[in-house]
C-alpha cells in the first residue's frame, strides 16, 4: 500500500527530502498528515498510536523496570487487583503477578499482538484508549505508564478518568515535552497531568523517583516521570505513602524535571547539529507536500 502510495507523487524529490527525516525528529508542531506523509504511512494508519514491536526491543530492561518498581509499590500497599491502560504485552501485569497479584486486567488498542502477550488472553480487553471505559469494578491499583502522550490532547481528561473511575491509587508517568518517540501527540510535563489528577480529586505523591533515579537497571522515562496519585478520601492510603516517603530521607525531587540520560541524548553533537538542517529546509517543500498529501488523500 505504502508503494501505491508514492508511485502516483510526481515530487518524488520532495517524498524524499521529508523520507529522510525521521518522524520522531520532526518538531513536536509539525503537521500530522504530514507526519505521516513523511513516514511513508497512509493518513488511515494513524490510528495506531504505536509500534507493538517496541515491546520485543525493550522488554528485558522494561522487566528489569517494572520488577523494581512493582516492589516498591507493593512495600507500601498492598496490591491484589491491577488495571493497567496502554499495557502493551502486559509485562508490568506480569510483575504484579509474579509479587502476588490475584486479578489484572490489560488494556489497548487492536494493535496488539495477543499471541505475545505474557498475560491470559482472559485478562486483556482492546479499547479504544481515547473512549469512556468502564469495566464494572474497582482495582486496588489502576496504571498507566508512557502511553498518554500518544492519546491526542482532547482526550486527555477522559484518559485520566478511565485510571480514576477503576481505583482510589493510581500509578502514572507520561512523556514529557522534547522526550520524542512514535506518534507522542501530547506530551506535556507532571504538573499538567497532576492538576488533571486533582480536578478528579487525586492527590500526588513522589515515592518511586527517588528511589529509582540513580539506578541503571530502570529506564530514564519511568525514573523521570512516574507518580503516584491517590483519592483525597482515602486518607489510609495517603497515611502509607508518607510514611514510606518519610523513611526515604532524600528531599523531593521537582514536579517537572529532565533526566541526565534524556538530557545527554537531546544534547548531543549529532542531535544539535541536526537542527539547523531541519531549519533551513525550505518553506516551499513543506507547503508542497502538503498539498501534495491534501489532494491524494
Amino acid at each position: 500500500m505504502v508503494n501505491d502510495r508514492v508511485t502516483g507523487y510526481p515530487q518524488i524529490a520532495e517524498f524524499m527530502v521529508l523520507r529522510l527525516i525521521p518522524v520522531r525528529l520532526l518538531p513536536l508542531n509539525f503537521p500530522a498528515g504530514l507526519a505521516s506523509f513523511a513516514s511513508g504511512k497512509p493518513k488511515t494508519e494513524q490510528r495506531v498510536m504505536y509500534n507493538f514491536d517496541w515491546h520485543k526491543s525493550h522488554g528485558d530492561k522494561t522487566s528489569s523496570s517494572a520488577a523494581i518498581i512493582v516492589e516498591l509499590l507493593s512495600r507500601t500497599f498492598e496490591i491484589n487487583s491491577v488495571l493497567d491502560i496502554g499495557c502493551g504485552d502486559g509485562r508490568w501485569l506480569r510483575s504484579f503477578q509474579d509479587r502476588g497479584a490475584s486479578l489484572v486486567r490489560g488494556v489497548d488498542g487492536p494493535w496488539t499482538d495477543q499471541t505475545r502477550l505474557l498475560i491470559e488472553k482472559s485478562d486483556f480487553a482492546v479499547h479504544n484508549l481515547e473512549k469512556p471505559l468502564d469495566l464494572a469494578r474497582k482495582f486496588d491499583l489502576a496504571m498507566s505508564t508512557e502511553v498518554a502522550e500518544h492519546v491526542d490532547r482532547a482526550f486527555a481528561d477522559q484518559f485520566v478518568a478511565n485510571l480514576t473511575q477503576h481505583a482510589d491509587l493510581v500509578f502514572f508517568g507520561a512523556a514529557i515535552p522534547y522526550q520524542g518517540g512514535f506518534r507522542h501527540v501530547n506530551e506535556q510535563w507532571p504538573s499538567y497531568w497532576a492538576e488533571k489528577f486533582a480536578a478528579a480529586g487525586f492527590g500526588c505523591f513522589d515515592l518511586v523517583r527517588a528511589l529509582t533515579w540513580d539506578r541503571d537497571d530502570v529506564f530514564f522515562w519511568y525514573k523521570q516521570n512516574c507518580l503516584v496519585y491517590i483519592r483525597e478520601s482515602r486518607p489510609d492510603l495517603i497515611a502509607q505513602i508518607q510514611a514510606s516517603i518519610a523513611k526515604i530521607g532524600a528531599p523531593p525531587l521537582p514536579m517537572d524535571i529532565v533526566h541526565p540520560e534524556l538530557y545527554q541524548s537531546l544534547a548531543s553533537y549529532r542531535q544539535i547539529a541536526f537542527k539547523p538542517l531541519l531549519r533551513e529546509l525550505p518553506i516551499q517543500v513543506m507547503r508542497k507536500a502538503k498539498a501534495i498529501l491534501t489532494r491524494n488523500t
